[in-house]
């Protein structure tokens, strides 16, 4: 029970962090997937929440503290940073403004773009690409099978749920196999996708092990466990 755990790849270690990022130590990288900015305001506007629309704030924070922990050269982002194609109405110039100070003061911010955002808001700094590739890492927000090497992506959202004699838990998890890591969603107010779901399945065949993200913790267990 650990605040990180070290999974060795093909590719090169990968630590994944029970704060739901992951860093590539070799190449001095901060991951992290499906922050959704915006959500909150999103789902005040369409009238289906009561809640504070906070989350964009919260996660950003959330985000400084982690880079402050690790000291990136660059943070990549694995699509679906922000919620829809018209969070650039929304965010507010505070945000945007603590995500530049972020990139300006701290590391390189790089956007890998997702489905729901295939635009980033003109008021944020950094490169937007399709894809990155670094070392033996296809970084996407789908998952993509690589020639070689390892995937790391997101999308989906991963969630597991395990039963103890107390009760049961369930969280979102890391979904790894041995050429494909699925990334936990790191919004606020991100839902997720259990692993056993049809839909997961067939996005990582050979699922081998999930490691949870539990209250700042992480748990790494076997599918066979």
């Amino acid at each position: 029970m650990t605040q990180q755990q070290i999974l060795k790849t093909r590719a090169g270690d990968v630590i994944m962090d029970g704060r739901k990022t992951a860093f590539l130590p070799d190449s001095k990288t901060l991951l992290v997937a499906d922050m959704h900015f915006e959500k909150g305001s999103y789902l005040r506007q369409v009238g289906r929440s009561a809640l504070p629309a906070f989350d964009t704030f919260d996660t950003i924070e959330r985000l400084w503290a982690i880079a402050q922990d690790y000291n990136p050269e660059r943070i990549i982002a694995l699509g679906d940073s922000f919620h829809d194609i018209e969070a650039d109405t929304r965010l507010s110039p505070q945000s945007a403004a603590r995500l530049n100070e972020l990139a300006a003061t701290h590391c390189e911010i790089i956007w890998v773009l997702g489905n729901h955002d295939p635009d980033i808001p003109r008021a944020v700094k950094g490169a937007r690409e399709d894809h990155v590739q670094l070392g033996g890492f296809l970084l996407t927000h789908h998952p993509y099978e690589p020639q070689e090497g390892v995937n790391i992506c997101g999308h989906y959202h991963p969630k597991a749920k395990i039963s103890m004699r107390a009760g049961s838990v369930t969280a979102p998890c890391f979904a790894i196999s041995n050429d494909r890591i699925i990334m936990p969603s790191f919004g606020t107010y991100t839902g997720g996708l259990f692993i056993n779901h049809p839909d997961f399945t067939k996005a990582i065949p050979g699922l081998s092990s999930y490691a949870m993200a539990y209250k700042d913790q992480i748990f790494g267990i076997s599918v066979d466990s």
